[in-house]
């Protein structure tokens, strides 16, 4: 079977790398898959944008030629591949309906709220998803979003973003003397952790004991903090490193459209280096926590703050948050789970009876 995708970013980009690449890695072997990819943003940009350095003009009209090439590249692989798969993009509804009409399925991933941002964006949402034989969401309420703008209920899988638990360091490096508060995220989704910094600087305030640990943040003021506030930039070794130094892991979110459409990603990878997690309750948050078992949610705006004493005054109850964190990650969310996921819906896009 052969298939051409058509991924957002690079290896470079997080959601590219995860929801694609990593599952043609494990393939690649398998001889059940025969597979071309392009990008439609290039390496160099896919850079900028995980930096969250800003491209001036020039740069910027060198992206849309390679954008350009990127599509034609689609265009011709759907003359020589039983399947296409795009990820995350929404195409003109004009490029849609060719790439619809020359290739024998579509399938369509998306695990952001990418129908969010107008009414364009909206109709090409919902027309890829009607054209596409199966639509990839993140999450039940990514997959709800999807069917309310029209999308055939039969149509739709939920595929959440998985990892490998194996890669991951459990609670290693752990200081006793230490209570390390950490989160894990992108420059562009720093504000969400600013916004309840006042909080987590009001916890620390007092406590001598406590650090913070930020992987892939945007820099900001730590005030009277910052000897005890640590900025690491994101790479697959300080991940790897890293994560499993936290004690607690953060995600907060505003509850809003865009929030509801994510993936809960960050709380999947605290947990699979079993480390208790504390979250907003928005979203696919409510699927991958279980509140009290395998984390806290944070359900008032003022209680970031007492939820971290709970777990600081009880060393117990965060061990055994992060080890039923981790179970839950090896359940659901490893690519030892997924990978089958993602093939059947592979081979039934392209009506191949699933392996």
């Amino acid at each position: 079977m052969k298939v051409f995708f058509l991924t957002e970013g690079t290896r470079t980009s997080a959601a590219s790398r995860i929801r694609v690449y990593k599952y043609l890695d494990r393939l690649r072997t398998s001889g059940a898959l025969q597979w071309r990819a392009a990008s439609f943003t290039s390496e160099g940009y896919c850079r900028r944008i995980v930096g969250g350095r800003p491209a001036g003009a020039g740069r910027r009209l060198l992206e849309k030629l390679y954008q350009s090439f990127s599509l034609a590249r689609l265009v011709l692989g759907c003359l020589d591949c039983r399947a296409v798969f795009i990820q995350r993009i929404l195409l003109p509804v004009w490029l849609q309906r060719l790439v619809a009409a020359l290739s024998r399925s579509l399938v369509y991933d998306f695990d952001d709220a990418v129908y969010l941002g107008g009414r364009r964006q909206e109709k090409r949402f919902a027309s890829q998803a009607g054209l596409a034989s199966r639509v990839l969401a993140v999450s039940r309420a990514a997959a709800a979003e999807v069917v309310s703008r029209g999308a055939d209920p039969e149509k739709v899988v939920v595929l959440p973003s998985p990892l490998d638990c194996g890669s991951y360091r459990v609670r290693a490096g752990l200081d006793p003397g230490r209570f390390t508060v950490g989160w894990i995220g992108s420059p562009a989704t720093t504000p969400y952790l600013e916004a309840v910094w006042e909080q987590l600087a009001g916890f620390a305030d007092s406590r001598p004991e406590v650090r913070f640990l930020f992987i892939g943040a945007r820099p900001f003021a730590a005030g009277g903090l910052s000897g005890c506030t640590r900025f690491e930039p994101w790479t697959p070794e300080a991940e790897r490193e890293l994560l499993c130094r936290m004690d607690v892991g953060l995600m907060p979110l505003e509850d809003d459209d865009w929030c509801r459409g994510k993936g809960g990603y960050k709380l999947i990878q605290y947990m699979a280096a079993g480390v208790a997690t504390l979250c907003s309750p928005v979203g696919a948050n409510l699927e991958v926590v279980q509140d009290g078992s395998t984390g806290m949610f944070v359900r008032g705006p003022g209680d970031w703050g007492p939820c971290l004493e709970i777990l600081y005054s009880d060393p117990q109850l965060c061990d055994s948050l992060g080890r039923a964190g981790r179970l839950r990650a090896l359940e659901l969310y490893d690519y030892e789970r997924t990978t089958p996921v993602f093939l059947r819906v592979l081979q039934e896009a392209a009506g191949k009876t699933p392996a």
